[in-house]
């Protein structure tokens, strides 16, 4: 009996208070029509990518800003280097899933820590660099980088030498990095 008093209690306390913060949200200055509330999910970073970094500590820094401002010459920049990576790495599936830079031959996790490095190294803020995992179309596993711009999130792929938004990749994103590569969220 004491238990269900607690459930009622804990049940009439929660709808009290959504209650109250709709109405209170009908006096603020925000458009609360447009407010989609997101709840995000702590990810395990992935052990490969741990040991990576332990290696090679100044490619697995953060910071700098989350986005970066989308323009004419970034698109260009974004479409060479996914271009240039793709072309210097020859696809090879991993028998021990090693992360490398810049490998002669590799998976995708090796094409996306390449392609991150380099745009880092032209000036790209770390912070708007995420590294994802999908999956194929076949419904495969597949990492891609997704570089955050103030026009959408981008996807830079070792599938395709195109640049599409995530939308127009068709990928849905099941894991992703954040800002500090090292702290990852589920999709």
């Amino acid at each position: 009996m004491n238990t269900k008093f607690s459930f009622k209690m804990a049940g009439l306390a929660l709808a009290i208070t959504v209650a109250s913060i709709g109405g209170a949200a009908a006096y603020s200055k925000y458009d609360v029509e447009s407010y989609r509330p997101s709840m995000q999910v702590a990810a395990i970073t992935p052990l490969s990518m741990q040991f990576f970094c332990a290696k090679n500590r100044n490619e697995c820094r953060g910071g700098g800003s989350g986005q970066v401002t989308m323009t004419p010459d970034l698109m260009a920049m974004l479409k060479q280097v996914n271009v240039h990576v793709n072309r210097s790495i020859k696809p090879k599936v991993d028998k021990a899933d090693v992360w490398t830079l810049n490998p002669s031959e590799g998976d995708c996790e090796d094409y996306v820590l390449s392609k991150r490095s380099m745009l880092m190294r032209h000036g790209v803020s770390a912070g708007s660099l995420r590294i994802a995992y999908t999956h194929t179309r076949r419904g495969e596993p597949h990492a891609v980088l997704v570089v955050r711009t103030s026009e959408g999130d981008y996807v830079l792929d070792n599938l395709t030498n195109s640049v599409k938004t995530v939308r127009a990749s068709g990928y849905n994103i099941r894991s992703i990095s954040n800002a500090n590569p090292m702290n990852w969220s589920a999709g």
